[in-house]
C-alpha cells in the first residue's frame, strides 16, 4: 500500500488525514475517504520500517568509520609513494635491521633509489647480528655499486656484527657508538641432528645418492671425518671471501684483516682502535657527514622507504594476528635453520 502524497498518519486509529488546508478538505471524494479508512497492521509495519542506520546505529557508524579509515590509509600510502622522490637533491635512507634472511625488500628499495637522479647520498642504518651468508653478500654488493656513484655513510646501531659488519664495509665512512657490538668476522654452518629423536619415534629414512658427498651434512646421521673435512673446506672459502671484503672496505692488507677474523665481537670503541670503523657517533653524526659531502642540508627530509602497511586498521590486525614483518623474517630464518644445513655470517 502506497500512501498518496499529501497525507499523514493518525497515530491513534491508523487513519490518514489530508495535509491540505481546511478549505480544501471538503473536496475529497467519498471513494478517496473509503480507501484511506484503515491500514492493516502488517502493511503499517512495512510502511514504517526504519532504515538500517536507525535500526542498528552502532553497527552503521562503526562500519562507516572503518571504511573511512581504510580509504584514508590507502590514499595516504598512494600519496607517500607518489611523493617519495618529489623533492630533488636529497639523501636516501636504507635500514638493515634484524636477522638478514631475505634481501629482496632491501634490494628492491635500493634499485628504486638508484634509478632517481635526485638522490646524491646514501645513509645506511644497521642494527643486525648478521644472517644468511649469500643474503649478506647480496646487500653488500648492492651498496658497493652505490658507493661507486655517491657518498655512502654507515651508522651502526646496537649491533652490526658478522653479516651486519659485512654490509657496513661498503660505506665510505662508518660511525658506531662506543657500546655498539660489531666484529664477529667468520662463517658458521649449522647442521641439525635429529637421528636420536627419529630412532625413539621409530622413524627411519634411506637415501640413495650418486656420489658419496651428495648426502653430506644430512640431519639423520653424524658427520664422517671425510664429510667434516669437505664441509670445513667450503666454509673456509666463504671465510676467505668475508676477509677479502673487510680488507677491501677498510683498506687494509688481507693479513691484517685475517688477524681480526677469529669470530670475536668488539665494542664500537675497540673496533675503532682496530680500524674496523672510522668514528664514534650515531645516526645524526653520519647524516651530518653526508650533508657536508653532498652539500644537501642535514635538516632536509630523507628519502625513506614507504610503508606498505601502517594504517590504523593494518596495525590493529598486526596486533591481533602477529603479522609483523621482522617477526616473519626471524621465523623464516629459524624455520630454514631447523630444516636444512645453512651457512651464516
Amino acid at each position: 500500500f502506497k500512501c498518496p502524497k499529501g497525507y499523514i498518519m493518525d497515530k491513534d486509529n491508523f487513519e490518514f488525514e489530508s495535509e491540505k488546508p481546511e478549505s480544501s478538505k471538503s473536496k475529497m471524494t467519498p471513494a478517496e475517504n473509503a480507501a484511506l479508512a484503515h491500514i492493516p497492521a502488517s502493511v503499517l509495519k512495512e510502511l514504517l520500517h526504519p532504515p538500517f542506520r536507525k535500526r542498528h546505529p552502532f553497527v552503521f557508524w562503526v562500519g562507516a568509520i572503518i571504511s573511512m579509515i581504510i580509504v584514508a590509509s590507502a590514499f595516504g600510502f598512494a600519496l607517500s609513494k607518489k611523493d617519495v622522490f618529489a623533492q630533488r637533491e636529497r639523501i636516501a635512507l636504507v635500514t638493515i635491521s634484524g636477522p638478514i634472511a631475505d634481501p629482496s625488500p632491501t634490494l628492491s628499495w635500493l634499485r628504486r633509489v638508484e634509478g632517481n637522479a635526485g638522490v646524491k647520498g646514501l645513509l645506511v642504518r644497521i642494527d643486525s647480528p648478521g644472517g644468511g651468508a649469500a643474503a649478506s653478500q647480496e646487500i653488500y654488493h648492492a651498496l658497493e655499486r652505490f658507493a661507486a656513484k655517491m657518498p655512502v655513510a654507515v651508522s651502526m646501531g646496537s649491533t652490526a656484527a658478522s653479516g651486519g659488519l659485512m654490509v657496513a664495509m661498503a660505506g665510505h665512512r662508518i660511525f658506531a657508538n662506543p657500546s655498539t657490538v660489531t666484529g664477529s668476522i667468520g662463517v658458521r654452518m649449522d647442521i641439525p641432528q635429529i637421528q636420536d629423536l627419529m630412532s625413539k619415534l621409530g622413524i627411519g629414512q634411506e637415501t640413495l645418492v650418486t656420489a658419496p658427498f651428495k648426502d653430506a651434512a644430512s640431519y639423520r646421521k653424524p658427520l664422517t671425518p671425510q664429510d667434516r673435512a669437505y664441509l670445513q673446506g667450503v666454509i673456509m672459502d666463504m671465510h676467505r671471501q668475508f676477509v677479502e671484503i673487510v680488507a677491501k672496505g677498510r683498506k687494509m692488507t688481507y693479513e691484517k684483516a685475517e688477524k681480526l677474523a677469529d669470530g670475536k665481537i668488539f665494542t664500537g670503541q675497540q673496533a675503532m682502535d682496530l680500524g674496523l670503523i672510522d668514528a664514534m657517533g650515531g645516526f645524526d653524526d653520519a647524516l651530518l657527514w653526508l650533508a657536508k659531502q653532498t652539500g644537501i642540508p642535514a635538516n632536509r627530509k630523507l628519502v625513506m622507504k614507504p610503508q606498505a602497511r601502517g594504517g590504523i586498521v593494518e596495525n590493529l590486525l598486526d596486533l591481533f594476528l602477529g603479522n609483523d614483518e621482522e617477526s616473519a623474517r626471524l621465523f623464516e630464518l629459524i624455520r630454514e635453520k631447523a630444516a636444512l644445513p645453512a651457512f651464516y655470517f
